[in-house]
């Protein structure tokens, strides 16, 4: 189409042709949508932006689930649209801790479904790619039906599969210089070719999206990096080789590098090199950059000289160590092509809270493109987000998991280059940032770093995950010995507190988790379509409820304490689980309901043991005795003078209130409990200890590990907490899925050996079948067992059932327990 011919209105509007953009409109007219209109600033489909220069590499296996799903499918998608070289992709290992880690990787690919994975040895890496010299690795992970996309052939293929539906129409040469908003929402997207009206908008343009947010006035965390691509002159070992017949994809993580073969000429692409930012605004149009805006001139310096912070060689020496040839020729072609990166190396995928019907898909790679197109047409469609079919969990992609520091050019500038510099590095999980620390301090910060907290972060706050001063407490308890990879940001001082809460008393910050409080005269009403539990009970009683969405997935799990006639709190997690919790909840609330979040007005502290009631009793009026303050009941009273709403609830499986107050009080709330605790030697609880091994004993769910949207509340064994009495969201979804039998639900597993223990991800196996994967593990140690919980099909999951997990390259065998696997009587929680 030409731009002259732009329409005056459209259904949707997706700024950006290329690979995001166009799936997502393949995808929507393939849901039967209609009116949809794709403009883009460069040519079509050739456009100028990251797809344009991208060499495609799709490696699927990830340590992400939904990442690998997403590129698996793009794998699919692009093979039906001849746009997939599947020639098969080897990562290889330089170090023996790299060789370790494929052996997970490996495992992580059985987890998530990754078909064909293997482990090669240095001769058969060799055989697949003769260049290398193949003494200096300890091996590769082959999967053969990775491979190389050909973005924008697959963009051209889905845009003229949209057209011929007659759904979609395409312009190139267009620019977008606003987008208009009111108070209804999107209203339009105005262009230097007219003004198209428009009921919803979607920004597909990747390194111009913070450009996008500025216009609508919305936080964009995302930053473009430099990143350095060459093809060399023809190798003697290529000579003869053709585009159909091409050699696996290669990645050296260990020096940040990836290769792949052009004909008879072999591409490298390097991150090894000092973090490359780029500004937005100082990205070229197209007409004015020399050869495309997404390209820059390339630097040598990055390239033959060691620029990166953590890595000792050049990206030459490197590349030229693995493979040898290099010595030989030299390069054709060099280049520095961007790509974008966020704070935490995830996707932006959602509609903006605040403006209706404005969509994002941001910092999305080509290797996930083609699913990404899939989930954002199906969240757009029908809100809820599905990968050809299937509901995936998106919360961790989701644009409302960024918290109020997020969008300052400070954090996503600092963030997005540590993400970029660790982005082929060999991380734990557990490793922290360095960068934009200290942001969110709870106001018992200082006395926990006097305790020798050590802070990990989550959603901006510094949270202990154990404290030095427990150390002591090793002399006391016996915990098991955890090496290698387990023991990475893990102490054994968390054994030592589990011990300690469940002999005496712990004291823990919850100061992070969110109240939110609903009030107004249509309280009762909106809690009891919000959730679905039946919430018309007395004053002061808690209940536990799952959130569910229109399809019956679990959106939270939350506790939701009846305050008054028309006032209600509902007690979430912190950062991303609370703002995603709390939109839901103003959305679905009617005008006459006020909402309120407890985000940084509020401090909590949870206090839990066996001992809980000596430490509290001294320090109020209120009678804390079992027949007057019951299990999950709450009260509003006094610590001292300190005005306080205490629930009788916890989350470890111990007596023990959690105690909320304003934010100002929360030092002294602090010292009058600890200085009264001192007498029944109470510890400080870190978080370790709270969301493992104690949480897992009990059985309790943790939200987003091992419950999420993709569960609903049957197959995450929370049934007990529905009412179908009740009519509340997503009730008719899980009333139609009660009648038929469960596919899967979730278990817990101890192991059959003393000590044992292995990460989340890892595969569940009977025999070399996989039949699910292990959501959460950790050591209980009151049961002296290793845990894991998975979501196994129904005729695996009845106790006394013997299977097996993998963890590097040795089998765990495990036996299906029943829940809870401590205290299944609850004599330790009601006393």
């Amino acid at each position: 189409m030409s731009a002259e011919t732009l329409p005056r209105s459209a259904e949707t509007v997706i700024i950006g042709a290329g690979c995001v953009g166009c799936s997502t409109a393949y995808h929507l007219a393939e849901q039967g949508r209609e009116e949809i209109v794709v403009v883009d600033q460069g040519p079509l489909f050739e456009t100028g932006g990251s797809t344009s220069h991208a060499p495609g590499l799709v490696f699927q296996t990830t340590e992400n689930e939904l990442m690998s799903r997403l590129a698996q499918y793009t794998v699919d998608l692009y093979g039906d649209l001849d746009s997939f070289a599947d020639c098969g992709g080897i990562e290889v290992a330089y170090t023996e801790e790299r060789w370790d880690y494929l052996q997970r990787k490996r495992e992580y690919g059985r987890s998530w479904g990754v078909e064909g994975g293997e482990l090669l040895s240095p001769d058969e890496v060799a055989a697949e790619i003769p260049q290398i010299d193949s003494s200096v690795i300890h091996g590769g992970y082959y999967v053969p039906s990775d491979g190389k996309a050909h973005a924008v052939d697959a963009s051209a293929a889905m845009a003229h599969a949209a057209e011929d539906r007659g759904a979609a129409e395409f312009y190139g040469h267009t620019t977008v210089t606003d987008v208009e908003t009111g108070s209804d929402g999107v209203e339009a997207v105005v262009t230097d070719n007219g003004r198209i009206e428009a009921e919803e908008v979607l920004v597909a343009t990747n390194i111009w999206g913070p450009l996008f947010g500025e216009m609508v006035g919305v936080d964009v965390p995302l930053v473009p990096c430099a990143h350095q691509y060459l093809v060399s002159e023809p190798m003697e070992k290529l000579a003869g080789a053709s585009e159909e017949l091409e050699q696996p994809i290669l990645r050296h993580q260990d020096y940040s590098l990836y290769f792949r073969q052009h004909g008879d000429s072999y591409g490298i692409g390097s991150y090894d090199h000092e973090p490359l930012l780029v500004d937005p605004e100082d990205i070229r149009a197209p007409e004015e950059a020399e050869e495309m805006p997404s390209i820059r001139e390339f630097t040598e310096e990055h390239f033959y000289e060691p620029t990166h912070p953590d890595i000792d060689k050049s990206a030459y020496d490197a590349a030229r160590e693995l493979v040898p040839a290099f010595d030989e020729v030299g390069f054709e072609r060099a280049f520095n092509g961007m790509f974008s990166f966020t704070p935490d190396g995830m996707p932006i995928l959602g509609e903006t809270e605040d403006i209706d019907g404005l969509w994002w898909a941001l910092a999305v790679w080509v290797t996930q493109s083609g699913g990404v197109g899939s989930v954002v047409a199906s969240l757009m469609d029908e809100g809820v987000p599905r990968l050809d079919g299937t509901k995936v969990d998106i919360s961790g992609a989701h644009i409302e998991r960024f918290q109020p520091h997020s969008g300052s050019r400070a954090f996503s500038y600092a963030r997005g280059g540590q993400q970029y510099q660790e982005v082929y590095q060999l991380l734990h999980p557990n490793e922290q940032p360095v960068e934009q620390r200290g942001l969110r301090r709870s106001p018992f910060y200082e006395r926990q770093k006097a305790l020798g907290a050590e802070f990990f972060e989550a959603g901006g706050w510094e949270v202990p995950q154990w404290y030095g001063d427990n150390e002591s407490l090793l002399e006391e308890y016996d915990v098991p010995d955890r090496s290698g990879w387990l023991s990475q940001g893990w102490s054994p001082i968390q054994g030592a507190e589990h011990q300690a809460v469940r002999d005496g008393v712990g004291i823990y910050d919850l100061s992070r988790y969110t109240g939110i409080e609903i009030t107004g005269e249509g309280a009762l009403d909106c809690v009891q379509h919000l959730f679905a539990n039946d919430l018309d009970s007395s004053v002061g009683q808690v209940r536990y409820s799952p959130m569910l969405d229109h399809d019956g997935g679990v959106l939270a799990d939350m506790a939701v304490t009846r305050l008054g006639e028309n006032r209600f709190v509902a007690t979430t997690g912190g950062g991303a689980s609370a703002t995603e919790h709390t939109r839901w909840i103003r959305e679905h609330a009617p005008d006459d309901v006020r909402i309120d979040a407890h985000v940084s007005d509020q401090c909590g502290l949870g206090v839990w043991g066996p001992n809980a009631r000596e430490v509290l009793q001294p320090l109020t009026e209120e009678d804390l005795s079992n027949d007057a303050f019951g299990y999950f009941r709450a009260k509003e009273f006094y610590i001292d003078s300190i005005p306080v709403l205490a629930l009788r609830v916890s989350y470890v499986g111990e007596l023990g209130w959690e105690l909320y107050a304003p934010t100002e009080y929360g030092g002294r709330l602090w010292d009058l409990i600890w200085e009264q605790g001192r007498e029944h030697d109470m510890v400080a609880l870190g978080n370790g200890a709270f969301l493992g091994s104690l949480r897992l004993e009990k059985g309790y769910r943790l939200w987003g590990t091992d419950l999420t949207p993709e569960h609903d509340p049957d197959e995450a064994g929370i049934g007990f907490a529905v009412d179908t009495d009740t009519d509340f969201i997503g009730r008719d979804a899980l009333v139609e899925a009660r009648e038929t039998d469960l596919d899967r639900e979730i278990v817990p597993m101890t192991f059959d050996r003393d000590g044992e223990i292995v990460d989340g991800g890892t595969p569940i196996l009977d025999g070399e079948e996989v039949l699910g994967h292990v959501k959460a593990a950790d050591y209980g140690y009151s049961i002296d067992a290793g845990i894991a919980y998975g979501y196994l099909p129904p005729e695996y999951a009845e106790a006394g059932v013997a299977l097996e997990t993998e963890f590097e390259g040795k089998r765990y065998p495990v036996t299906v327990a029943e829940e809870p696997l401590f205290d299944s009587d609850r004599e330790k929680i009601i006393r």
